[in-house]
């Protein structure tokens, strides 16, 4: 059992997001950046490290319109997460209620669909697709062991009560 300080609430009085969570959900949500590179090699201020980065890792290897779907989840709990607030709708709150739900569902949509897309050869197993299955599958670890991200998912800002 995990004991938290005063430190570890917000205002509202719920767990502070982790650090850690909200690195997970980065992560999960790598397609959409992937996906964006070439429209921000254009742009001028992200141009010069942006061309240097796509001659190391040239993102039109690595990424698929399909993973875009696999991010969905994730974004959806990115979205809760941001709007944790007491005047939050249903919707977001039934979100952040099955965040760990989605995050798993986001992880297992990555593998498959990277799995799929070798299985029928329009993508080569490379070494960023190898090093996303193995990352994936320490995250779908992760969110099943770590507690805290239990209890941070089961606590949402009560709504006020308007008299």
């Amino acid at each position: 059992m995990i004991f938290y300080t005063p430190d570890d609430y917000n205002k509202y009085d719920v767990l502070n997001v982790p650090f850690s969570l909200v690195i997970v959900n980065l992560y999960l949500l790598k397609h959409y950046f992937i996906f964006a590179f070439p429209v921000m090699v254009q742009l001028p201020m992200i141009s010069i490290v942006a061309q240097s980065l796509e001659q190391v890792i040239p993102s039109k290897n690595y990424s698929n319109g399909a993973l875009l779907y696999s991010c969905i989840p994730a974004l959806l709990v990115v979205i809760s997460m941001v709007r944790r607030v007491p005047s939050a709708g249903s919707f977001l709150r039934w979100v952040w209620r099955n965040g760990r739900g989605l995050l798993l569902l986001s992880l297992v949509l990555e593998i498959g669909l990277i799995s799929l897309s070798v299985w029928l050869h329009i993508q080569k197993l490379n070494e960023v697709n190898l090093a996303f299955l193995y990352i994936d599958v320490l995250l779908i670890i992760f969110l099943f062991k770590y507690q805290n991200f239990v209890d941070v998912f089961a606590e949402f800002p009560q709504p006020k009560i308007i008299k």
